[in-house]
């Protein structure tokens, strides 16, 4: 006569759903208790060996004896458990990194308003005419304005012009939404 556990791996060998159904109820509580060894936290074993189960159906598995089945089985876990304990840490990290990045809700909002302004005032000098909008976008990625009548091929003069022409056009547009304090911020 036939042990329950010889069933068991001729059911899995022929990927038959009772198969699991006889995995789930002969090892799920021992395989939760040994997750538990690794993992600090029930609900958390529970859950890994819930989706090792589940990430099993569907395979067709052949194993030599009941030893060679219960290898995989705990090493399988084991190694799920090992990937559970390396995401919580990279978790853990990046949520210390928020706190301390962050730890100050007012300067958290202050960088989100940043980010908005000079989002909107690279639209409005978007829609300078192009050379005000070039010797502009140059200026606020840091050149200097001999650097930019370079770049562009002008002379130093005719960049300061741009320049002075691009700041009066971007303070009447920026004034419209309310924004021309920024200009001297930016430029």
């Amino acid at each position: 006569m036939q042990s329950e556990q010889e069933i068991l791996l001729e059911h899995l060998a022929k990927d038959d759903d009772m198969a699991y159904t006889l995995l789930y109820k002969q090892f799920y509580v021992p395989m939760v208790l040994f997750a538990s060894q690794y993992i600090n936290n029930e609900e958390a074993s529970k859950d890994v060996v819930q989706e090792f189960f589940i990430s099993m159906l569907g395979q067709k598995k052949d194993f030599e004896n009941v030893t060679a089945l219960k290898v995989y089985l705990y090493h399988s876990v084991k190694n799920r458990c090992m990937n559970y304990i390396q995401h919580e840490q990279v978790k853990g990290r990046y949520e210390a990194f928020v706190l301390r990045e962050f730890d100050d809700v007012d300067l958290f909002w202050d960088r989100v308003l940043e980010e908005d302004i000079y989002a909107r005032v690279l639209e409005v000098v978007q829609e300078l005419p192009r050379q005000y909008r070039n010797v502009m976008m140059l200026s606020l990625d840091g050149y200097k304005i001999s650097e930019v009548a370079e770049k562009m091929g002008i002379s130093l003069e005719t960049a300061k012009e741009y320049k002075k022409e691009g700041k009066k056009r971007l303070s009447v547009r920026l004034r419209s939404l309310g924004l021309e304090l920024f200009i001297s911020i930016f430029f």
